[in-house]
This record gives structure tokens, C-alpha cells and sequence, in this order.
């Protein structure tokens, strides 16, 4: 036998196998860091969790909680170790006994809280009360989830490991730290782009994509020239993606809004332009797709007569290249259909993944439509062309803030309002640059969620009607002026999430909690950001005038920029009785 051979050998006598690795007991102190982390994690956040997602939750954050936990022993030992000194460590069985009380301490009585939170908050987002039985589930998929994890955990670490007793054989030991830390970035990086992140792109274009040339039940092609793909246009009804079809053939009907108006009003046929991805014959990573596209969007306008319009309104779509129903439908019924609305595609994607891939794309797309359609309203005589409105929601209001972004919010809001008539923007998101400079600009009496603009500048915060926020329940008609207005709920996860929750306080935790938020929710590092991941996912998952369902405020906003005159606060009760009766 080999010297090397008899080397080897030595170097793994001793050492647990693999199967024992993957089973093995976390050590006390890990044990107890991930404790505190599964107790972290119960705690509220924004929005109510189901059973199931707060299992997840708990999991995550124990398992993290495990591996920090893991990792700071190591630490520990080490420092030790160099020092020659024994390290101190608790009798085996007094660690497993303190251990396990804990445990026992954190199920009996962490469990019942979190229920008891839960309730409490989805009573204040108006949602329906969980049962007892909900633990049990919580329980159950923790520690299934946590088994995964760990597994999955330990067999990474037994692999690095491996890798790491193989280089210590040929380099001293903390070259051999060096080498394997180097490899283990390397791969993971890696991997993680070129197969993880590229396998789920490609994955979620080819779903997405395949959904996109789909057309929504009971939509046909419109037969009518003022709309997008119907007879005389420029754009084909088959390139207008599955929301552009939904937009372009949806809305209501003459016949519907004379209903809605009443005989004594005239009743116009509504104008909608849209330009799918697909419409203007350019690739879709191309630079050059958002001008074409809004060059395109220009002259469907020309073509439909949408200049002689009393109202025009462009909005920026969702990762999908939806158009907000609701807005659409509330325009047109509340003008007597004496409107035009045009967007642009640049997604067909859902907006979390839009948000991962495409912010550049949402970005070009609203810059580049805003701008070709200002610049044709100009051209117009100022009395007598129409009252331009700029709409956005989600995604859709980072996109189209775009186009007016400047050094300060001065800047920002003097071009938006020389731009248009009037900007309306619902749910902004955690990455909008218009958006915070209306937080940081607020007056500081005001709290985040619901900020107060001075200096004369043109800027309205709505919450929904009735909000327990100390404005009126209803603005009226149309706000005197030209208006900047964002509709914001204090419960939003896509408005107040962020990155830095990892390590610092929320903004929306400092200052009072808004009025559908807990008052005893909590920051903790890590764990308040897996939360609210988890909430970002769940952000239509309540009535509407919390999370991210702006159904409750949607014709409030819109009156506030672009209602005729007469218009009261009764008729905007009525309309959205109506849109909530007639639209999804």
C-alpha cells in the first residue's frame, strides 16, 4: 500500500459517515439560535398568513436560524482551537434537557399567540378567522419543509467537506480554506446562474409565452374601427398578447354606458389602442421594440380620431400587459365613453417575475410611450385638445414614473404636471424613484403610508374612502389643478417591502403603524425579510383597500384626475358598486 494511500486513510478514520452527518443532532447552541428564529418568524407582518405559508415561514427561518447557528459554533471552536485552549461547553445531557424545555415552551405558547395575531390582524383587514386546527397544520409542514432543508443544508456542507479534506492533503490548512471557499463561490455561482436562474427564465418564458397567444373567454376581435385589432387597424389582432386582446375586445358597451349616465347625456363609443410585443415586427430583446411600439401607439391614436377625445389616457401595463379593468371601465363610464386609452406591451411575464427580468423593459416602455404621446399632444391647440391623463398600477406605475423622474421631487412633479393634465398612480412600488421622494419629502407630521406634500407642490396620498386615516371618506369631483395622486394601503407588501429589511427597521415599522397593520409587529434581522416575501406573494389575497387590491379606491383616483364636472361623491359610490357587480 502506498504512502498516500495509508495517508488517506488515516485522514478519514474516525470521521462520521454520511448517512450519520445527515442525522446527526444540531449542537445546543445552534439548536438554540434556530429556536429563536423559528420564534421570530411568528410574528406579524403586513398581511395574514395562512397555516400553510407561516409552516414555510417557520421553517425557513429555523433553518436559517440552524445554520447561523452552526456556523458561529464553528467560529467559536476554531478560536479555540488556535488559541490551544479547551473549549467550554455545556454536560451534554443539561444542553439536550434546556433544549428540549424550550422547544416545549416555544409550541405551547408560541403557537396559541400566533393564532390569536392572526385573527386579530385578518379582523383588521376584514377577512375571515382561522380555527385551532390551523396549528396542527403549521406544525406538520415545518417539519416537513425543515426536514428538507436540512437535508438539503447538510449534504451541501458534507459535499464541501469532502472537497475541503481532499485539498488539506496537498496545502497547508488555511490555503486549503482559501481553495475550497474559492471553489464553493465559483460553483454556486455558477450553478446558480447558468442553471438555476436560466432554467427558470427559460421555463417561465416558455409557459408565459405559450399563454400569451391564448385569448380570455368570451373576448372576440372587435368589430369596430376604434378599437386595436379591428377592421382598418395597425396592429393585428393576433400580435396584441393575451391581455392586449382582453383590453382591446373588453369594456363596456355603448348601450351600457347610457345606462350608467343616464338620457341626458350623449354617449360616445370608447377609443382603446394597444401594441403588443409581437405588433411592430421587431424582436422583443431588442433596444429599438419600445419607440416602434410607441410610434405605432401614436398612430393607432391618429387613425381612431383619439385627439377629438374629451379625455386620453396612457397607462403603463403590468408584466403581463394588463390594463387595470377597473380603471378602464371606470374612465369610460364616467366620460360617456368620450375617452381614448393606449398602452404598450413589453411582457407577457406575471409582474414578481417582470420584476426580477424586466424593470428595464418597464422602464423603456412607459419612457418611450409617455413621451411619443406627449409630444403629438403638444402639437395640438391647448383649447382644444384632450385632457391628458398618465395611469399606472403595481409595476406599471414604476414604468410610467420613468418618464418624469428627476433629481428632486420638485423636478419630478413640475415635469409630470407640464407632461399631462393629470398622473394617478395605484400600489407604487418598493422600487419606485417618484414614489420616495414623496416619502422622504413628506411633511414630518405625516406618517409613510400616508404622506403629506407642502410647498405647494401638487401631490395627493389617498387611502381608500372610509380609511381610518383622518381624511374625508370621498373626494368629490376632480381635484382643482393638474394633480399627481397615488392610491396607497398601509398593508401593501409590494409598496413598503424591501431588500434592507435584512438588516434595518422597515420604514413602514417607524412612526405609527398604519391602520390595517398590527402595532406589535416586530423587526428582526432575516427573518422580517423572508416574511415579507411570503407577503409579497400573497398581496391579492385581500378584500379590496388592503394589501395590493386598490378595487376600493380605483374610481376615487380616477375622479380626483379626470372626472367631468357635476361629478359628486355619490357618483363614485355608484360607479364602483357597479364595477364591483360587473368586472373581475
Amino acid at each position: 500500500m502506498s504512502q498516500r494511500s495509508v495517508a488517506t486513510k488515516r485522514s478519514t478514520a474516525g470521521q462520521p459517515t454520511y448517512r450519520r452527518r445527515i442525522v446527526a443532532p444540531f449542537s445546543t447552541g445552534a439548536w438554540s439560535v434556530g429556536l429563536v428564529f423559528g420564534w421570530m418568524s411568528l410574528y406579524p407582518t403586513l398581511l395574514p398568513r395562512a397555516a400553510v405559508i407561516q409552516g414555510v415561514i417557520t421553517a425557513l427561518s429555523t433553518a436559517i436560524g440552524l445554520g447561523i447557528g452552526t456556523l458561529l459554533a464553528w467560529i467559536v471552536r476554531s478560536g479555540f482551537t488556535l488559541a490551544a485552549r479547551p473549549v467550554p461547553t455545556l454536560p451534554g445531557r443539561i444542553g439536550r434537557r434546556v433544549v428540549l424545555g424550550a422547544t416545549v415552551v416555544a409550541l405551547v405558547i408560541g403557537l396559541p399567540w400566533w393564532l390569536a395575531r392572526q385573527n386579530a390582524q385578518r379582523s383588521l383587514v376584514s377577512m375571515e378567522r382561522i380555527g385551532a386546527t390551523s396549528i396542527v397544520s403549521v406544525v406538520v409542514v415545518a417539519l416537513v419543509v425543515g426536514a428538507v432543508l436540512v437535508f438539503i443544508g447538510r449534504s451541501v456542507a458534507e459535499l464541501v467537506r469532502r472537497i475541503d479534506r481532499r485539498i488539506v492533503r496537498y496545502v497547508p490548512r488555511w490555503a486549503a480554506f482559501v481553495v475550497t471557499a474559492l471553489i464553493v463561490v465559483t460553483v454556486g455561482t455558477v450553478f446558480s446562474q447558468r442553471v438555476v436562474w436560466s432554467g427558470f427564465v427559460e421555463w417561465a418564458n416558455s409557459v408565459y409565452g405559450t399563454f400569451d397567444t391564448g385569448t380570455p373567454p368570451g373576448i372576440e376581435q372587435p368589430a369596430t374601427t376604434l378599437r386595436s385589432g379591428g377592421p382598418g387597424s395597425l396592429v393585428a389582432w393576433d400580435t396584441l398578447g393575451y391581455e392586449g386582446r382582453n383590453f382591446a375586445g373588453g369594456g363596456p358597451t355603448v348601450a351600457e354606458i347610457g345606462a350608467f349616465v343616464g338620457a341626458g347625456r350623449t354617449v360616445t363609443e370608447p377609443i382603446r389602442a394597444y401594441v403588443g410585443i409581437d405588433s411592430v415586427g421587431v424582436p422583443s430583446d431588442s433596444p429599438d421594440l419600445p419607440q416602434a411600439q410607441a410610434e405605432r401607439a401614436v398612430a393607432e391614436l391618429d387613425r381612431t380620431g383619439a385627439w377629438d377625445r374629451s379625455v386620453l389616457a396612457v397607462v403603463t401595463v403590468t408584466g403581463t400587459g394588463w390594463v387595470d379593468p377597473w380603471f378602464a371601465a371606470g374612465l369610460e363610464y364616467m366620460n360617456a365613453g368620450d375617452t381614448a386609452i393606449v398602452a404598450t406591451q413589453y411582457s407577457f411575464l406575471p409582474s414578481w417575475i417582470s420584476f426580477l427580468v424586466d424593470l428595464d423593459k418597464a422602464a423603456a416602455s412607459g419612457r418611450a410611450t409617455v413621451d411619443a404621446v406627449v409630444a403629438r399632444w403638444r402639437t395640438l391647440p391647448v383649447d382644444d385638445r384632450p385632457r391628458l391623463i398618465v395611469d399606472g398600477i403595481s409595476l406599471g406605475t414604476y414604468g410610467s414614473e420613468h418618464a418624469f423622474d428627476g433629481p428632486t421631487l420638485a423636478d419630478s412633479v413640475g415635469t409630470a404636471l407640464t407632461d399631462a393634465d393629470g398622473v394617478l398612480y395605484a400600489g407604487p412600488t418598493f422600487a419606485n424613484p417618484i414614489w420616495w421622494q414623496v416619502v422622504d419629502g413628506r411633511e414630518p407630521s405625516s406618517p409613510v403610508w400616508h404622506p403629506r406634500v407642502g410647498d405647494g407642490l401638487r401631490v395627493t396620498a389617498m387611502n381608500p374612502p372610509g380609511a381610518a386615516d383622518g381624511s374625508p371618506d370621498a373626494v368629490g369631483g376632480r381635484l382643482p389643478g393638474r394633480n399627481m395622486v397615488y392610491l396607497t394601503q398601509p398593508s401593501d407588501p409590494v409598496t413598503w417591502s424591501s431588500v434592507s429589511a435584512l438588516w434595518s427597521t422597515p420604514r413602514w415599522m417607524r412612526g405609527p403603524r398604519g391602520y390595517d397593520v398590527p402595532t406589535d409587529t416586530q423587526w428582526f434581522p432575516v427573518v422580517t425579510f423572508v416574511q415579507q416575501l411570503f407577503d409579497l406573494m400573497a398581496g391579492f389575497s385581500t378584500p379590496p383597500g388592503h394589501g395590493h387590491n386598490y378595487n376600493a379606491s380605483i374610481v376615487e383616483g380616477t375622479a380626483a384626475v379626470a372626472a367631468p364636472d357635476g361629478w359628486t361623491a355619490a357618483d363614485s359610490a355608484r360607479l364602483t358598486d357597479l364595477l364591483t357587480a360587473t368586472q373581475p
